[in-house]
């Protein structure tokens, strides 16, 4: 679980108050969003303006006498990095702090040491990169399909091997720049709460769908933007069909559904093409594929939805690239018209991002965890 403390520090305030707008603002305008006085607040701009963190927009007009100067944020003052950790590759992606995406790249994962593997990739990664960016990098996340553990002081990169959290600063040490790891569940929940489309809400499930299956549950539990929990669980082991002791993982994982397609239409290379191709999608192989694994990932959306009640139930990770196939068939499945659930089929969406949460959500973690 990852809970943000609340920091009371006037820059972390005034920090959030400008992160969250795109509209150019004033002194007088920050001192009315955060109840400071001028004079703190005129001291703090400075400050962000000496690091670039701001950038003098233009003269506010109308009234009399002189006009207020108006400032804007500035997304491009710093950069990060984030790396996603799966079965067989690592993806990268090098952002700024609003979450546009300035360099990607990704590679599959040898059969060797691999913390060495992955601080020599991170290298690589970084050697890539516009030295503009690098000299303004100011942290490094990780999505794990494994679990980060604070209270035992563990954490698992994938598989069963498990690492001291120590491990982050020797990774830190030996790239140059300090580290963050969280389950790629709670990395989607982090991008989805503070730069997605739902971010205003105040409490949301995400369920990662990747080649394992996590989850995790977002409270905003005040006012600001700050004050938040998120926790994962990891439902990619509870069993979902008894009889044939079948657990989520095996049932619903991406993995599960692109090997059956796979294995089905040889003679097709990529998963885009089932979907995108009606010839492959509407055969009779290839309706009872969809229909088979979305009735297994029904039971499992049912669930979730009895035991959280989220306002927004967000379904992250590869499988959401192919949401515009699936989403009504599934709302369909969890929605019947006699359902009895406090809401509606309107709580289920997919994700904005394509994929790209949890990497997205490493990205921000810095920056979150820094300025915030």
């Amino acid at each position: 679980m990852y809970q943000k403390e609340i920091k009371e520090s006037n820059e972390n305030i005034i920090f959030n108050s400008i992160f969250f707008t795109e509209q150019s603002f004033s002194i007088p305008d920050l001192t009315k969003r955060t109840n400071m006085t001028f004079p703190t607040i005129k001291r703090v701009i400075n400050e962000f303006l000496e690091k670039n963190i701001i950038v003098e927009w233009n003269l506010s007009s109308g009234g009399i006498g002189r006009r207020a100067v108006k400032y804007k944020f500035n997304p491009d003052f710093c950069y990060s990095i984030g790396v996603s950790i799966d079965e067989k590759e690592l993806k990268f992606i090098l952002m700024n702090s609003v979450g546009t995406i300035l360099l990607s790249d990704k590679v599959k994962i040898e059969n060797e040491d691999f913390l060495v593997f992955l601080i020599e990739s991170i290298k690589k990664f970084i050697s890539k990169a516009d030295e503009k960016y690098i000299k303004k990098i100011i942290g490094i996340g990780i999505s794990i399909p494994g679990i980060y553990n604070k209270e035992n002081n563990f954490l698992e990169f994938y598989g069963d091997v498990r690492y001291s959290t120590d491990i982050l600063k020797d990774i830190g040490d030996e790239v140059g720049y300090p580290v963050w790891a969280e389950n790629e569940a709670n990395m989607s929940i982090l991008a989805e709460a503070i730069i997605g489309k739902y971010k205003e809400l105040s409490d949301f499930t995400v369920i990662t769908i990747n080649n394992k299956v996590t989850c995790s549950t977002f409270h905003k539990f005040g006012d600001k933007s700050e004050e938040y929990f998120f926790k994962a669980s990891r439902v990619h082991y509870m069993v979902v069909d008894y009889e044939n002791q079948k657990k989520v993982g095996d049932l619903i994982s991406f993995k599960v559904l692109k090997n059956s397609i796979l294995e089905n239409f040889p003679e097709i290379t990529d998963i885009e093409e089932f979907f995108s191709n009606k010839k492959y999608r509407y055969s009779a192989k290839g309706k009872n594929i969809v229909n088979d694994y979305l009735t297994y990932m029904g039971i499992i959306l049912k669930n979730l939805i009895f035991t959280y009640n989220p306002k927004k139930l967000i379904v992250c990770g590869e499988l959401s690239k192919y949401s515009n196939y699936l989403l009504e068939q599934i709302a369909r499945i969890v929605y019947p018209k006699d359902h009895i659930f406090y809401r509606g089929k309107e709580t289920l969406t997919f994700s904005k991002f394509k994929g790209n949460s949890s990497i997205v959500g490493a990205a921000l973690f810095p920056i979150v965890d820094k300025m915030m």
